[in-house]
């Protein structure tokens, strides 16, 4: 079973309507279909309520996403504890039973905003909060390049990381080099693996979309398993903005001059 065959999208003539905006489920779809991402992409459905019991059985947490959502905004945490359940929205916090989950879920969300549930993911951890990995993708002439990758870590018993949300930026090799315990190789080869599936992951949805930057996040587990958690074609860069050494944030507004330039 997948969610992959559920989406109903507009073509024409063949190919995606690029008019569209590119939601998350279109993103994953996209990513989906190339056999070598597969084993990073946590499993992703529309969200319907007899789907997320199903997940909610198979893993010990949930996370439910609004398709156009943006900056770590109406995500929803669904965690199991038991015979209980605990659902968070940004602040807001809520224990409860099996037969009050769902309208705890609902009374979170937007009825005008179409909803994806994925499989939780144990994020490993920075100086006692969460990380994951921002790589900040460009195609300022006609290759794509890694422009920029930082560690984003939340802010104290916060479950997102987004800069919107408190989270700030830091040096990914530092990061990693804590999670390793200073073990070089182990800190290359992630590094390595990241850059290689994010320059796959771009020109995999440019295949379909005339997209010229890409903000691709990772999650990595505490054993260092690499997670694809999502691609965002308007991405930020107060991450980069905030860090101390500005060669990233230089190199990024660099290639924004050159892709204005391209499209003028």
């Amino acid at each position: 079973m997948n969610g992959y065959g559920i989406l109903l999208y507009q073509k024409r003539g063949g190919k995606v309507d690029k008019a569209m905006s590119i939601g998350k489920m279109r993103k994953h779809i996209e990513m989906f279909q190339r056999p070598v991402l597969r084993p990073y992409i946590p499993e992703t459905y529309w969200f319907t309520p007899s789907r997320t019991l199903w997940m909610l059985r198979r893993y010990p947490s949930i996370f439910i996403k609004p398709d156009q959502g943006s900056e770590g905004t109406g995500i929803i945490l669904v965690k199991r504890m038991g015979d209980e359940y605990e659902v968070r929205c940004g602040r807001n916090r809520k224990i409860v039973g099996a037969d009050s989950l769902l309208m705890a879920i609902q009374s979170y969300w937007k009825p005008s905003e179409r909803y994806l549930v994925q499989r939780g993911i144990r994020l490993a951890k920075y100086n006692g909060s969460i990380f994951d990995v921002r790589v900040y993708m460009q195609k300022p002439i006609s290759k794509w390049i890694v422009a920029g990758m930082i560690a984003r870590v939340a802010a104290p018993n916060q479950y997102v990381t987004n800069y919107h949300k408190g989270g700030h930026g830091e040096t990914l090799p530092k990061v990693l080099s804590t999670l390793f315990a200073n073990n070089r190789s182990k800190v290359n080869e992630c590094l390595n693996r990241i850059r290689k599936l994010s320059l796959i992951i771009a020109e995999t949805i440019n295949q379909q979309y005339p997209i010229r930057e890409l903000g691709i996040d990772f999650g990595i587990e505490k054993d260092g398993r690499i997670w694809i958690i999502e691609a965002n074609s308007k991405p930020g860069h107060m991450l980069f903005a905030q860090h101390p050494n500005k060669t990233m944030l230089n190199r990024i507004m660099r290639n924004k001059l050159l892709i204005q330039k391209q499209n003028a």
